[in-house]
């Protein structure tokens, strides 16, 4: 129920974008063109989605290796909020132009997203409906 709740509220976040921020579902912003590429850019790292009210974070999704995706939360030490499993990660399929990466969550949902690189540090993970607009942290841990 948590991790269904944690879904909701993320992806209700996620939809209040500023408007702005759609640049980077196409040019200039360049897409992940293979999953090689794909797969370098995310495993072993964090996916850092600031919250409206920044610097907070909304999500901190550590990509680990074999494609479990954890929510650092407040890291695995800590008694009330830990590191948790909520869910997987895959990499496939192309459209011609580049590949998606596919999220399932614990509880059902799932999102496919094409990824650009805006070439100022962050990504947009973009699907017919949503931008999402990210910093990848090297590595896992806090955003």
């Amino acid at each position: 129920m948590k991790t269904m709740l944690y879904t909701a509220v993320l992806a209700t976040a996620l939809v209040g974008l500023p408007t702005a921020a759609s640049a980077g579902c196409g040019a200039p912003a360049v897409r992940v063109p293979t999953k090689a590429a794909m797969t370098t850019l995310l495993e072993g790292n964090t996916v850092c989605v600031p919250a409206s009210n920044q610097p907070v974070m909304e999500a901190q999704e550590e990509h680990r290796a074999g494609g479990a995706l954890w929510d650092y939360k407040r890291g695995p030490g800590h008694a009330v909020d830990p590191t948790t499993r909520i869910g997987s990660w895959t990499v496939g399929g192309t459209d011609g132009r580049g590949v998606f990466v596919r999220y399932d969550y614990i509880g059902g949902t799932s999102y496919t997203y094409a990824v650009y690189n805006n070439g100022n540090g962050t990504h947009s993970f973009c699907s017919t409906t949503t931008e999402v607009l990210v910093r990848i942290k090297s590595g896992p841990g806090p955003c």
